[in-house]
């Protein structure tokens, strides 16, 4: 595990986020344990940098969010603002010993929470002014949510992360070049049927500068263009709950109606009762990452998913979104194989992905089989 740590840590260091010497590193680190941070922060000297950390817990943060007023919220945040204005990089790294430990948090408080503390700080100054990335260390709690064994579940995770970015971003590109000349977007499949524009919306390779694992090509529906319905077939993890069977209906590019097969559905009122943004959509995104073969129960992971797209209700990124405005950002991640129901994917009234593999020979070379061989490192 050691020496994965290391290769890691200076994959991220060195080629992802990119230190250049006398830049300040801030690590923050959430629940893990120290051997993966220690090698962040050794990485960061190594390439000149200044590393500073902060270490957080859930457990900590789940008590204090609770009984937070305000003013208490926003002092917090103005400190961290002024640190992060200081900072040339930003690194998350999160083990989640358990996904539960936020969940006691009154609604209330979480939408204060992300309106005067994660709003400032993290949309408002981290995402637009650092070099930033969030990435995950692996442990028995996440191998155990992936159905997997520890030893095999971190095997996986460093297959799914450690990869030649560079290549990945070449084979991506195709893609997002067919994505930027489409207009009409059509996806019918078990549970989905839906149909929308990206006419002139942008799009982003989602190539390991932010997130890791990487692995896919994002862009933004227009936002009065969505119409149809689906039903995610993955469980989603959103503000400290748990949902399965999420089912939204879409007019006009508004969701008109949402349900849950399991979920406290007072929880996923409160939600999509955040703001007037929360009932549109701000990211359309097609996984491809194609070490990622399985439902793992965190979306970092799922979202990537060679043969997944995601269909996200709320904020759009400015780079490549639609101008929806909003306080939640729910990615919700549909898987197309065959043992998922199938589906087709059309641009423009051709047929580019059936059942999870693409059909255009230019995008071929993204389909798992052949990806492996040629990103794996």
């Amino acid at each position: 595990m050691k020496e994965s740590y290391k290769k890691y840590a200076k994959l991220i260091v060195n080629e992802v986020v990119c230190v250049k010497p006398g830049e300040k590193v801030l690590i923050e680190v959430t629940d893990a344990d120290d051997g993966l941070a220690c090698e962040m922060i050794r990485a960061v000297y190594a390439a000149g940098g200044r590393p500073f950390y902060h270490q957080l817990r859930d457990s900590l943060q789940s008590v204090w969010i609770s009984g937070a007023d305000e003013e208490t919220v926003r002092m917090q945040a103005t400190w961290d603002v002024q640190r992060m204005q200081e900072m040339d990089v930003y690194i998350s790294l999160r083990l989640n010993k358990n996904p539960y430990d936020m969940a006691e948090i009154p609604i209330k408080q979480s939408q204060m929470y992300r309106t005067f503390y994660e709003r400032p700080v993290h949309f408002q100054t981290r995402i637009p002014h650092t070099r930033w990335l969030a990435t995950c260390e692996p442990n028995e709690a996440m191998a155990q949510s992936a159905g997997m064994a520890t030893e095999s579940f971190v095997k996986f995770y460093f297959e799914s992360c450690c990869i030649d970015y560079k290549r990945f971003a070449q084979r991506m590109k195709p893609l997002a070049d067919l994505m930027q000349r489409t207009d009409q977007v059509r996806i019918k499949g078990e549970s989905v049927d839906l149909s929308f524009s990206i006419k002139d919306k942008g799009v982003c390779v989602c190539r390991g500068t932010h997130n890791i694992p990487a692995g896919e090509v994002f862009t933004a529906p227009v936002i009065d263009s969505a119409e149809g319905y689906i039903r995610y077939n993955t469980p989603t993890f959103f503000d400290n709950e748990l949902f399965e069977g999420v089912q939204l209906e879409l007019h006009e590019g508004k969701i008109v109606s949402y349900s849950c097969q399991r979920g406290n559905q007072a929880h996923m009122d409160a939600i999509f009762a955040t703001d007037e943004g929360a009932r549109h959509i701000g990211e359309f995104a097609m996984g491809t990452n194609p070490f990622i073969e399985r439902v793992v129960g965190s979306i970092l992971f799922d979202e990537k998913a060679a043969g997944s797209f995601h269909f996200t209700p709320g904020n759009a990124y400015e780079t490549c979104g639609n101008g929806n405005v909003s306080k939640i950002h729910w990615d919700m991640v549909y898987r197309m194989q065959p043992e998922y129901g199938g589906g087709e994917i059309w641009f423009d009234d051709v047929l580019i992905q059936k059942d999870g593999l693409y059909l255009p020979e230019e995008l071929q070379p993204l389909n798992p089989a052949l990806l492996k061989k040629e990103i794996a490192l």
